[in-house]
């Protein structure tokens, strides 16, 4: 009596990582990019889509557990497996770092002013304001009123509406600068642990915080050749 196999198939991606496994009872009516990798009798190989690979053709955060090696399945080495998991990380990564920093330029900052030191916010509402504020300073108000974290709204000097929106600027400036930087310094690593370990607010370092001390130069600057002009005018 004739003994009838069933023949094995896997489907490969462009990194020759097998992402579908078929044959038995599941063989496609086209077998084009398909590969036969076994034949045999038996459930491993009429269903083989639930029986050839037994711990499954996917990790369980879903990434192929295997590769096809001059026609055979092999097991992909963790160091394989990690390369792939590694731009789901750095972008997990980057919503938290970039989370940490609105919530830090939110926060706002301490200001010392003509009265003793205030505490702002810096919201996308409150930069507006403080924006609006200081334009009305460069056209030659003298005075204008906003308020402190909680507090009721007050008139504020021009001088110190000049110490608030540059105070303000300038954290908002460093936190972003600061945020670009640290990315850079993220993407550069290919370590799952050394990218997990990544936290706002660790220290730059190397190239990284030479530049960030570049572009802050470049930025003080030109918030000076601001305050200049505003200098010029009587406060």
């Amino acid at each position: 009596m004739e003994i009838v196999t069933s023949k094995v198939y896997v489907k490969v991606d462009e990194q020759n990582r097998i992402v579908r496994c078929e044959g038995g009872y599941t063989t496609p009516s086209d077998l084009s990019g398909w590969v036969q990798i076994d034949e045999g009798t038996g459930d491993k190989f009429n269903l083989c889509q639930t029986h050839y690979f037994e711990e499954g053709l996917y990790s369980t955060d879903g990434f192929p557990k295997y590769k096809l090696v001059d026609g055979v399945p092999s097991l992909r080495t963790d160091e394989e497996l990690n390369k792939d998991r590694l731009p789901a990380i750095i972008e997990k990564k980057e919503s938290e770092l970039s989370l940490a920093c609105n919530s830090a330029i939110n926060k706002g900052s301490s200001v010392t002013l003509s009265t003793g030191e205030e505490e702002f916010t810096y919201d996308l509402a409150d930069q507006a304001n403080v924006s609006e504020m200081f334009n009305a300073i460069l056209l030659g108000a003298t005075e204008y009123p906003y308020h402190s974290n909680n507090n009721p709204c007050k008139m504020y000097s021009a001088t110190d509406i000049v110490a608030i929106y540059s105070t303000l600027s300038s954290m908002k400036t460093a936190q972003i600068t600061y945020h670009n930087q640290l990315k850079r310094y993220l993407k550069s690593l290919t370590d799952l642990v050394a990218i997990q370990n990544v936290m706002y607010g660790q220290e730059l370092e190397g190239e990284y915080l030479e530049s960030y001390n570049n572009l802050m130069a470049q930025a003080q600057a030109q918030l000076e050749a601001i305050l200049s002009r505003v200098s010029q005018q009587s406060l």
